[in-house]
């Protein structure tokens, strides 16, 4: 039922964008500026829009920056057209009748958004099936300075992060997760879970003072905001975080620490969390230990474009699984009883850098992202790891809230985790690529068309190709 449902929306939603599409044709004026001062039949338009000239006035440059692309002049079709209609909203419902908006001058300011998933292996991977699944995502962020009670703290709430239908993750590979969304809650089957409910003071001098209930997706957005939890830009987790990490930081934990904020993002962090990962409960009692992460970030400029540089290191003090078999025990009649190790690290640096800018629309760029992360042999799956992408905001001048990206990644995994279970089946190091296109349908609707290529962990498999579509809906 839910799929005859999403495929309905889907369907209602292109008959929608086809409306939108013939309304601004009959209803556009273009400006003076660009075609004289006279409304133009679509013709006509299209015979100016293949001038090839860039429409951004250039005055005012620097850096040596050109102002915009040598693109098809495509006049105000660039601009939004503002209508006081449902499609032309900046999110899907609007401002709820002036209540949006309302709230938020009150210091209580709520995001959600609906996202549907329709991916598989066309070939390849452990299982060729496409699956369905959609996520719903609540955030309430509330200030308290703004609601009237004491000024410098704010409360972010992860309220809804429920999982529905199915995902692609095992049908690929389980080792390079395809589908990063729906990693959370709990992967592989429906779930609802409160992930977040985070509390920041600010003391001063740009220091912050953290504490709660941590969901490390979105920790992970104030590192690298573009990023995101795999619902706008990439799909695959291995293009935007070090598997290595597992197991020594959870997925939804609890924690506390300082972070030193600056002008251009968090400079330094110093953290402590529970080890225990716990997305569907509560509690705070350290079944094994704490793992603390410390982060240093440097901002740069290289030929007029912003960069950063990270180093973050992690150390988990609870028990882990040891992988290397000569500690472990046969116990007749029982089977075989694993080593333990006490403590685990883990150790990454990641780099990002701008490599173009539009001068007349700075959200329009292009970025370079990469990471390499190492761990400790003795209790990770993945010993080495590494990836770099290049993506675009901002695709094309008259598509400003499009993106697209292509990256590469290699997931070297543990030779004591190898041997084990090629006991069972063959396993070698796996690496892939993944390329995606996002498209602004409305402004509160996006549609993502993904491919992604791996080498499979089993020897057995063939490599995995990987088709997915990605539905985001803003509210």
């Amino acid at each position: 039922m839910r799929r005859i449902i999403a495929i309905v929306l889907l369907a209602s939603l292109m008959v929608v964008a086809t409306q939108a599409v013939a309304f601004a044709q009959q209803q556009v004026a273009f400006p003076e500026s660009v075609l004289g001062g006279k409304e133009v039949s679509a013709g006509q338009q299209y015979a100016t829009a293949i001038d090839q000239v860039s429409y951004y006035n250039t005055s005012g440059l620097s850096c040596g920056m050109s102002c915009g692309d040598v693109a098809p002049n495509c006049g105000d079709c660039c601009s939004a057209v503002t209508h006081d209609c449902f499609w032309c909203h900046e999110k899907c419902g609007g401002c709820w009748g002036g209540h949006r908006s309302c709230l938020a001058e009150s210091g209580i300011k709520i995001e959600g958004a609906f996202t549907q998933f329709y991916q598989g292996p066309a070939s390849g991977g452990n299982e060729q099936v496409f699956r369905y699944g959609d996520k719903l995502d609540v955030f309430v962020i509330m200030d308290t300075g703004k609601m009237g009670l004491w000024e410098g703290g704010q409360i972010d709430i992860h309220a809804v992060d429920w999982q529905m239908g199915q995902n692609a993750i095992v049908d690929a590979t389980g080792l390079a997760p395809v589908n990063t969304a729906m990693l959370l809650p709990k992967v592989g089957e429906p779930t609802f879970a409160t992930t977040s409910v985070q509390y920041t003071q600010m003391l001063g001098g740009g220091h912050l003072v953290t504490a709660g209930r941590i969901n490390m997706l979105d920790l992970w957005q104030t590192f690298y905001p573009e990023y995101g939890r795999g619902i706008d830009g990439f799909m695959n987790t291995s293009m935007m975080l070090p598997l290595n990490v597992i197991p020594s930081l959870p997925l939804v934990t609890n924690g506390a620490g300082i972070i030193k904020a600056g002008e251009r993002g968090v400079e330094r962090a110093l953290l402590v969390f529970e080890s225990q990962s716990s997305p569907t409960t509560v509690g705070m009692d350290f079944p094994n230990g704490v793992t603390i992460v410390g982060a240093v970030r440097k901002y740069t400029d290289f030929m007029c474009q912003p960069g950063s540089h990270t180093l973050i290191g992690v150390y988990a003090t609870g028990e882990y699984t040891s992988y290397d078999t000569s500690g472990w025990i046969v116990v007749p009649g029982s089977g075989v009883m694993p080593a333990s190790k006490q403590g685990t690290w883990w150790a990454a640096y990641f780099g990002q850098q701008q490599l173009w800018a539009d001068a007349c629309n700075p959200a329009r760029k292009v970025s370079m992202f990469g990471y390499i992360g190492f761990s400790d042999p003795d209790n990770s799956p993945y010993q080495f790891t590494t990836s770099i992408s290049i993506e675009k905001f901002g695709t094309f001048a008259c598509r400003p809230n499009d993106r697209a990206g292509i990256g590469y990644f290699y997931n070297g995994l543990n030779s004591d985790f190898q041997n084990t279970v090629s006991l069972v089946a063959p396993i070698d190091d796996l690496h892939g690529g993944e390329v995606y296109y996002n498209a602004e349908i409305f402004k509160w609707f996006h549609l993502t068309t993904d491919l992604q290529v791996i080498q499979p962990g089993l020897v057995a498999n063939d490599t995995a190709v990987v088709l997915g579509l990605r539905g985001e809906l803003e509210f």
